[in-house]
């Protein structure tokens, strides 16, 4: 059985370039998470007023460009560092490699750990809207609930929360049982026939969608999180698998700064040692000529 030899695949020059290498797979996946987070931010952000800041696609969009933007200037701080030799540099890639392998791992876990008490969250937000007319931006636009109600319920085919009775007596018809018109399925209704005021029919609610939002809506929006947890999970792989490499690499450049200073600060000129190889030879040869003089002499 063939011997692994573990100087060829695990020497100084070989740590180098895994570090090199694997930086690279950590660059890429930066920049894959501030894609995902771009469209997440474009596209996917259709019900955000519903949502609770915390769980919704752009708190998720956010998150994904921030991480892919950091990303970028870590493995630029660390490759400068690596090249050259620059420990300061170095330890603050380390740090910053050592704060993301806690983010995402305390991410990862607390969204595991508390995926139910985030439904049971999201179900008391959208109850809470249902009655509410405007809900105000950070940057202090107000939006009308109304509006996105109507698109999420004609969207996902579905009524209320958890049906069509969480609009009953709400703050838009306090003394009826009425539900707003996109609550009415289209398939009760002929062609020619009006959509307009259908809610309003208390005697026959056969013509409402059934089910409630909170379930689709759920999933929707958990088919971003679980996007989102993908790319935090392949991160925090290469995190740890990037901070052993650091390790290594860090111990690489003690050990060539040590050879630095053990070696003379400057060389010798070539041609004054040549010079002076050449006078000891000719000073040998001149003393024994003398020695040899002496000798005859005698």
């Amino acid at each position: 059985m063939a011997k692994i030899d573990l100087n060829k695949i695990w020497n100084d020059n070989q740590k180098i370039s895994y570090f090199f290498y694997t930086n690279v797979c950590f660059l890429i996946s930066g920049f894959a998470s501030f894609v995902v987070g771009v469209w997440l931010y474009s596209s996917k952000n259709n019900f955000v007023e519903l949502t609770p800041s915390s769980y919704s696609a752009l708190s998720a969009a956010g998150l994904c460009v921030f991480t892919g933007v950091t990303i970028c200037i870590i493995v630029a701080v660390g490759y400068l560092g690596v090249s050259y030799t620059n420990k300061p540099l170095f330890y603050s890639y380390i740090a910053f490699i050592l704060l993301l392998i806690l983010a995402h791992g305390t991410a990862r876990t607390t969204g595991f750990l508390h995926k139910d008490e985030a439904r049971e969250n999201l179900r008391t937000s959208m109850l809470r809207n249902i009655n509410a007319t405007v809900v105000v931006t950070k940057l202090g636009r107000e939006l009308k609930l109304a509006l996105t109600w109507d698109h999420l319920q004609r969207e996902l085919e579905c009524c209320g929360v958890n049906n069509y009775t969480d609009w009953y007596y709400s703050v838009h018809w306090p003394n009826n049982q009425y539900t707003p018109d996109s609550c009415c399925e289209p398939i009760h209704f002929q062609e020619n026939s009006t959509m307009e005021n259908c809610g309003k029919m208390p005697d026959d609610d056969t013509v409402l969608y059934q089910e409630g939002c909170f379930p689709k809506f759920a999933d929707w929006l958990y088919h971003h999180i679980t996007l989102v947890n993908w790319v935090t999970s392949v991160l925090f792989i290469v995190e740890v698998v990037l901070f052993i490499l650091s390790l290594a690499v860090l111990g690489v450049l003690k050990r060539r700064k040590t050879k630095r200073r053990r070696s003379p600060r400057r060389e010798r000129d070539p041609d004054v040692s040549s010079e002076r190889i050449r006078l000891n030879s000719m000073d040998r040869i001149a003393d024994a000529r003398i020695d040899g003089e002496s000798i005859n002499s005698r």
